[in-house]
């Protein structure tokens, strides 16, 4: 085994919060080594830089990074598939930016509800971070969401409603629902060498023009610049741990040689996701952690989350052109806050899509398989293309011990390491919340004037959205970290990922994930030495 030069931190992962750690610490003068499993992207991997880009959508993904595939449990949710990014900057570089804030409330649903589980952190504890965040990122909004918590003003301008979601807004306002303008981690006025979106639509599959703020051209970038190394294609195999068993040492990988390397620190930060964090927990186990590394209480894994969501697609008479624009340019948070009238408990988001791509993806979403030809082939695209738009919404998941992530006990991924098994199940509430944003969904299309609207997608988890397995807590019966993000059982391991959430909350996680990796890295960071 090779050994790295010793280092006061090793930060396992490179994306959304990984590149924040990295960067506040190597801002307080400490020596940092970030591990990651992938490559870095290369500009020409983007689809959007060629003219035949919707042919090339998925080579955007990384597939020679030796991780295998994901298996699942037998009884999971119909259709739920894991989206990863094997890459530097971790799912950041395919995400669509919709930054939205926790509500006070979504930290408390143990004591407002008596289900899930309350945060050990309050909203006004997470303000000032999300507000720094937020900065650095420029997100772009407006203060047009009556909704929302209170706040100072965005670092940009919102980006300006698309015609279908302007279309999709007269839906809502016919409603008397409340349509606001998506706060989003693109930037609306150039930066830099950073150009402003462009409306290309392609924001799924990377930006060519920067625009979105991925951890690779942010937080990361800082981290590089103030002394932090990259190690790229290494692949975190084993936490290592001293003699007494309450302390790491250091960091086991496999390099793209796949030859073993000793990354030593004096601290360890696991910002893999929720996924690959209990992963590797599960995979450190020795003969006094026999279940694995911060498993003593058996709640590694455990409380897997990931969003319910539905999505309707429709018809326009005219062309709205949901190909143009920011993934996600609209929102209607008027289901976020709980209401026992609506029989479900916890909330949820309306996005307003931008998202219908090309006509390549129109005609196999919409006429493969069907008889069409030639002529009468080119004459329903043309009736159809820059008609469709889409709506969607993402609601809380009330997770329960049976949600985890585990090993295979037989699978093993191309570098020899065990699979991780996922399980995750919908079970009466998610239920009833996917009826009932099914149901708001197509009131909308319905009043915006859509025709030939697709059916809303059966209840399942959003695949992207990675939460829960290592929770934070104050009892370390209960919990596997602290409210500091410090692994209860062992004195120097940090987690700072989407797998510390207690619950799901209606948001999209990338902003608190961020928000709270700031935090834990500042307390890291004011320790002694």
């Amino acid at each position: 085994m090779s050994r790295n030069e010793p280092v006061d931190v090793c930060v396992i992962g490179s994306g959304a919060s990984g590149s924040v750690v990295a960067a506040t610490l190597a801002a307080a003068g400490r020596s940092v080594a970030v591990l990651e499993s992938g490559r870095p992207t290369q500009p020409d991997r983007i689809p959007t830089a060629r003219d035949d880009w919707e042919r090339h959508l998925f080579d955007f993904f990384p597939r020679d990074d030796g991780s295998g595939r994901i298996a699942y449990a037998g009884d999971n949710e119909p259709g739920f598939h894991v989206s990863r990014f094997k890459g530097v900057g971790g799912s950041t570089m395919h995400f669509e930016g919709f930054y939205i804030r926790m509500h006070p409330g979504d930290l408390r649903r143990r004591t407002e509800l008596g289900i899930g589980a309350d945060w050990p952190v309050t909203y006004e504890a997470l303000a000032p971070y999300y507000d720094r965040v937020e900065a650095r990122l420029g997100v772009s909004g407006t203060l047009d969401n009556p909704f929302d918590p209170p706040r100072g003003p965005y670092p940009n301008p919102a980006i300006a409603m698309s015609c279908a979601v302007q279309r999709m807004k007269t839906g809502c306002d016919a409603l008397g629902l409340h349509a606001a303008h998506a706060p989003v981690a693109i930037i609306s006025r150039p930066d830099g060498d950073r150009g402003a979106c462009n409306f290309c639509g392609g924001c799924w599959s990377g930006c060519l023009r920067g625009a979105i703020s991925n951890a690779a051209q942010t937080y990361l970038a800082d981290a590089l610049g103030r002394g932090a190394t990259l190690r790229t294609r290494a692949s975190a195999t084993r936490l290592v741990l001293d003699r007494g068993g309450r302390r790491v040492t250091g960091v086991e990988y496999l390099d793209e040689n796949r030859e073993l390397q000793l990354q030593s620190a004096r601290q360890v930060v696991l910002c893999g996701n929720a996924i690959e964090t209990p992963r590797l927990l599960l995979m450190s186990s020795r003969h006094d952690h026999p279940e694995g590394l911060a498993n003593d209480n058996g709640l590694v894994g455990r409380y897997f989350s990931a969003h319910v969501t539905a999505s309707v697609t429709t018809v326009f008479d005219e062309r709205v052109d949901a190909h143009k624009g920011p993934n996600i340019n609209g929102m209607v948070q008027d289901f976020w806050d709980h209401d026992d009238a609506r029989g479900f408990a916890g909330g949820y988001v309306i996005a307003l899509r931008n998202a219908e791509l090309g006509p390549h993806y129109l005609y196999r979403r919409r006429f493969l398989g069907q008889p069409l030809f030639g002529a009468a082939l080119l004459d329903a695209l043309s009736d159809t293309f820059g008609h469709t738009a889409t709506l969607s919404a993402y609601g809380e998941h009330f997770a329960s011990a049976d949600d985890r992530v585990d090993l295979h006990p037989d699978m093993k991924d191309t570098l020899g390491l065990p699979v991780p098994r996922v399980r995750i199940r919908h079970r009466d509430n998610e239920h009833a919340m996917h009826a009932h944003m099914s149901e708001q969904l197509r009131n909308i299309i319905d009043a915006a004037g859509g025709r030939d609207s697709s059916q809303a997608t059966s209840s399942r988890a959003l695949g992207t959205h990675l939460m829960g397995t290592c929770r934070m807590g104050d009892d370390p019966s209960r919990s596997v970290v602290d409210v500091a993000g410090r692994v209860h059982e062992l004195d120097n391991l940090y987690i700072a990922d989407g797998s510390l959430f207690p619950t799901s909350t209606p948001s999209n996680p990338t902003l608190t994930i961020q928000a709270m990796a700031l935090r834990i890295a500042e307390g890291m960071a004011a320790l002694p030495g």
